[in-house]
């Protein structure tokens, strides 16, 4: 065993860069802009690719956070955790269809502020919410070397005021969709 797990550690596995780094920051109705990492996120994101943005879809704005873990598996994690660990009382939850699966809405309050987050897990053909699936695929593409398919990575969109119309916002970005 101690060969495979040698192997598991030493061959490097394609991260999912190329298909995040297609992400446009400007297109169609969609306008962003790439934003800093807040120093706790820079200490969790150790050898990861990061993509954090400012989205403006239509009139609705929000916080893009894409998390791709080749490197650092550990980074990726429930978003619930996050937001719990950030002092956010998670109020309510719904899964919200997707194009190639579904996303996990989560409704958020922190004193008498509430917020609105949503996200999936792709690996560019599928898109989930559940972490463990996550976790299964991260496993099994590290055992097959690469060959079981592309690296998932975690999408999080964060309202930054007023909850969206989340269906109209995802229907209205399909480069997100597609990546």
């Amino acid at each position: 065993m101690a060969p495979l797990g040698l192997a598991w550690e030493c061959i490097p596995l394609a991260d999912a860069a190329a298909r995040t780094g297609r992400l446009p920051l400007n297109h169609g109705g969609v306008q962003s802009h790439d934003i800093p990492l807040e120093p706790a996120e820079k200490a969790v994101y150790t050898d990861v690719n990061v993509i954090k943005r400012l989205v403006t879809v239509g009139n609705e704005q929000v916080v893009l956070t894409i998390i791709d873990g080749t490197r650092n598996r550990h980074a990726v994690h429930d978003p619930g955790f996050c937001f719990r660990g950030a002092g956010w009382e998670i109020t309510g939850r719904q899964s919200l269809p997707l194009e190639k699966g579904s996303a996990q809405l989560l409704r958020l309050q922190q004193g008498g502020e509430t917020a609105e987050a949503v996200y999936w897990f792709t690996d560019g053909k599928e898109q989930f919410d559940s972490p463990q699936t996550y976790w299964w695929k991260t496993a099994l593409r590290r055992m097959t070397f690469g060959h079981s398919g592309s690296e998932p990575v975690l999408v999080v969109l964060a309202t930054t005021g007023a909850a969206p119309d989340w269906p109209a916002l995802l229907k209205s970005w399909p480069d997100l969709q597609e990546m």
